[in-house]
C-alpha cells in the first residue's frame, strides 16, 4: 500500500482515547450487600445522622430432661419465657464521603478530549458540560473504590472505618464477629507443616456452629495463598490419591453460576470446587483487583497471605447516610440543568458497573462557585455503610499464604 502524501497544512485528528473509560470497577466485595435473595436491605437515611445496630445472636442448646412430676426450669441462660439471645445494641455516626474536582475558566478556552479536531472550535459551554460529566464520573470512580476497600473490611474484618481509611478502631463500626471466625494459623500453608484441608475444615465446621448459615461455602484465596494452597504437600498427596482426586476440579474451563457467575463479573476468577476431607464443599476464587495508594503504590482489595471462606446465603445489609451540607434550592437545581446540562438526581455514572452495585439516589451530587466566578467545584458526597448482619458466616484466615 502506497502511503498517503498530505500538504503541508491538513491535519487530520485521530481520536481521542480515555483509558477510564475501559478500565473495569471491581466490586467483588460490594457484590454481597444488598441482596434481595438473602433478606439484604438498602436503605437509605437522608435526614439522620447516626446509625444505630441491634444484634440478636441465637442459641442452638437442647432441651433438657426432667423427672417426673417435676416442674420445668431453667437450664443455664436459656429462659422458659422465650427471650433467647445474647443482644447487642451500639450506634455510631454515618461516615461522610466528600470528593471534589475543580474546574477553571481557563480550561474552557482549551481544547478537550473529544473534540473532533483543531478546528472544531467547541463553544465554552459544551467544554464545560463535556468537563463536568467527566468530571463527576471521574469522583465516582473514586468513591466506588473506597466503597469496595469499606466493604472488604466488614467481610474480612467483622469492622468498617468510618472516620478515616485505615484499620477500624474502637470509635468505628464493629459488627460484633465471634473471635474464632477471625484465625491467625499456627502455620501458613507455604509452610512444610501447613494443612490447607484442615483449616478449611476448621473454617467450615466454624461456619455451620457460629454462623448458623447454609453450607453452600465460597472461599476467596489471595495471591500467596493461592499458590502455597496448590503446591502444598497435603492437598497434592491426598487429591492425586486415586480414591480422592475427583473431589478437587480446578480446571480452565469451570464455568459458575447464579451467584458465583455475579462474583465473577464484579471482578472475582473462579478456579472450581473442592470438597475437604469432611465432606464440606468450597468453590474457590481469586480477587487480583488492586488500586493506587496515596503514595502511588499498586495496591489489592483483598490481602495477598489471606483466605476467606463464607456461607453464600448469608445476610448482608446496605446503609446510605445524609449529606453535610444545606438542601439543595430548585435555584441550585435549575442552575446545573442550566450549566452542566444534568440534574443533581441524575448523576451520570461509570461503565462496566455491575448491575446492582450503585444507584444515584446513594450520593448527593453539586457544585458551588468561587468568589470571583473563575472557578467552580463539582462535588459529590456519600455515607455508605455495609454491615455484616449475619457476621459470623464468614471466616478470615490472616496468613494462610505464609511461610512462617
Amino acid at each position: 500500500m502506497t502511503p498517503i502524501v498530505y500538504d503541508a497544512f491538513t491535519r487530520v485528528m485521530a481520536g481521542g482515547y480515555r483509558e477510564a473509560d475501559y478500565v473495569g470497577m471491581p466490586t467483588l466485595f460490594q457484590r454481597f450487600f444488598g441482596r434481595p435473595e438473602t433478606g439484604g436491605r438498602t436503605i437509605y437515611s437522608p435526614n439522620a445522622n447516626i446509625l444505630e445496630i441491634e444484634i440478636k445472636r441465637a442459641y442452638q442448646k437442647m432441651a433438657a430432661l426432667v423427672p417426673r412430676n417435676a416442674i420445668g426450669k431453667f437450664i443455664g441462660d436459656t429462659h422458659a419465657d422465650g427471650t433467647l439471645g445474647i443482644g447487642t445494641t451500639f450506634a455510631r455516626k454515618y461516615p461522610l464521603i466528600q470528593e471534589e474536582l475543580p474546574l477553571d475558566s481557563e480550561q474552557l478556552l482549551s481544547r478537550v478530549i473529544g473534540e473532533e479536531g483543531p478546528y472544531d472550535n467547541w463553544d465554552q459551554t459544551t467544554r464545560l458540560r463535556t468537563l463536568a460529566r467527566l468530571g463527576y464520573v471521574e469522583l465516582m470512580r473514586r468513591i466506588l473504590r473506597l466503597q469496595e476497600f469499606l466493604a472488604g473490611q466488614s467481610l474480612l474484618l467483622g469492622k468498617q472505618s468510618c472516620r478515616a481509611v485505615g484499620t477500624p478502631g474502637t470509635d468505628d463500626y464493629d459488627w460484633r464477629r465471634n473471635s474464632s471466625n477471625t484465625a491467625a494459623l499456627t502455620h501458613g500453608w507455604a509452610n512444610a507443616l501447613g494443612v490447607p484441608l484442615t483449616d478449611l475444615d476448621t473454617a467450615c465446621d466454624q461456619l455451620v456452629f457460629a454462623g448458623k448459615g447454609d453450607t453452600n461455602f465460597i472461599a476467596v484465596f489471595g495471591g500467596n495463598a493461592m499458590k502455597a494452597f496448590l503446591a502444598n504437600t497435603q492437598v497434592s498427596t491426598n487429591f492425586a490419591n486415586k480414591l480422592y482426586f475427583e473431589l478437587l476440579r480446578f480446571s480452565l474451563d469451570f464455568t459458575p453460576n447464579g451467584f458465583l457467575a455475579e462474583l465473577v463479573a464484579a471482578g472475582a476468577k473462579a478456579f472450581g470446587r473442592l470438597k475437604t476431607p469432611k465432606g464440606y464443599e468450597i468453590t474457590v476464587l481469586t480477587y487480583p483487583a488492586m488500586y493506587e495508594a496515596a503514595n502511588g503504590a499498586a495496591t489489592k482489595f483483598f490481602n495477598d497471605d489471606y483466605a476467606f471462606v463464607c456461607s453464600s446465603n448469608a445476610r448482608c445489609d446496605r446503609y446510605f447516610g445524609p449529606p453535610q451540607r444545606l438542601p439543595i434550592t430548585p435555584t441550585e437545581q435549575m442552575m446545573m440543568m442550566e450549566r452542566f446540562g444534568m440534574s443533581p438526581d441524575t448523576l451520570p455514572l461509570p461503565a462496566n458497573v455491575p448491575a446492582g452495585i450503585l444507584n444515584p439516589g446513594m450520593y448527593y451530587t453539586d457544585s458551588y462557585d468561587s468568589p470571583d466566578r473563575q472557578h467552580t467545584l463539582l462535588r459529590i458526597q456519600g455515607g455508605p455503610v455495609y454491615p455484616t448482619v449475619q457476621t459470623d458466616a464468614f471466616y478470615t484466615m490472616t496468613n494462610a499464604g505464609s511461610a512462617s
